[in-house]
Parts: C-alpha cells; structure tokens; sequence
C-alpha cells in the first residue's frame, strides 16, 4: 500500500503552491487561482498518496483528460 503525505499550502503572487512535508519526497504543485489549472513543479514520491486542503480548495483524486 502506499504511504500517505501531506501538503501544506502557501499563497503566492502565482497561484496556491502545494509542497510535501515529507522531506524524502519533495512534490510540488501550484494551483492557478483563477482559473483552477494545476500544474505539477515537482512529482516527488509518485507512489504516495498525497492529500491537502486550502481554505476551502481540496485536493481530489486526479481526472486526466486525454487530448
């Protein structure tokens, strides 16, 4: 089973930047706060789970939109 991270959320001029709190992983993603794009800086630990919240903004299991 995969191990469980956190993401902690800190507001910036760009948008919601979401990092990992585990030192080991180093996910990043930024949330466009306009539009709700996500884009992922940094995969990190691509076996985990990792879950986070923001005033309101939860983070869901992904639906990928094939193009």
């Amino acid at each position: 089973m995969a191990t469980q991270h956190r993401l902690t959320a800190t507001v910036t001029p760009g948008g919601i930047l979401f990092a990992c709190e585990d030192d080991l992983c180093g996910r990043r993603l930024v949330i466009d706060r306009e539009t709700g794009e996500m884009v992922v800086i940094d995969h990190g630990d691509r076996a985990a789970r990792h879950s986070g919240a923001a005033g309101g903004v939860r983070l869901h299991d992904p639906r990928i939109a094939i193009r």
